[in-house]
């Protein structure tokens, strides 16, 4: 049973991210190795893509967006962008194959993850969002951007800790 992690509201400046961007159709992703969502990390670490993103603001630290979002009341066909990559200080010359994205300046439940192993750390704490009833969210979710970020310095993916952020409208 996954607990609830502790949740904090906070408000985020906007700021810029170039990454690796893929399409994910949930219904499709139940392969653990081999879907769109692992591939994408795996390029991306794989082949240090990180290296070649210019104007990197903290190198080493890795954001997974989650945007545009559509049918998300219907799992089955349920889809959104994913972009892993690092937040720049300016937009440069974007190396091929990347794309560009603006997070906008909102509030955001935030919640910490692990430590643990990746992925199973990832999706247990996804996982237990679901038992949050929308009054206890501190605000209404918005679905426009959604992200996790992967602090610098960690090596060990047996034992990885990050920080989910998801969109709120506080009313």
């Amino acid at each position: 049973m996954n607990p609830i992690p502790q949740k904090e509201i906070v408000q985020i400046p906007k700021f810029t991210v170039v990454g690796l961007r893929r399409r994910i159709y949930l219904a499709k992703e139940s392969d653990q190795e081999n879907n769109t969502f692992s591939l994408t990390y795996k390029e991306f670490f794989s082949k240090k893509l990180n290296d070649s993103i210019p104007n990197r603001a903290y190198p080493g630290r890795t954001y997974c967006l989650y945007y545009d979002f559509k049918d998300f009341q219907d799992r089955s066909q349920f889809n959104y962008y994913i972009l892993v990559g690092e937040v720049v200080t300016e937009v440069g010359a974007i190396p091929e194959g990347m794309e560009v994205y603006q997070v906008e300046d909102s509030s955001y439940a935030k919640f910490q993850g692990g430590p643990g192993p990746i992925p199973e750390i990832v999706k247990q704490t996804w996982s237990s969002l679901h038992k949050i009833k929308p009054e206890e969210w501190g605000g209404k979710r918005t679905y426009k951007t959604e992200f996790e970020v992967y602090r610098e310095g960690q090596e060990d993916l047996k034992n990885m800790k990050f920080e989910l952020y998801i969109g709120l409208v506080i009313e």
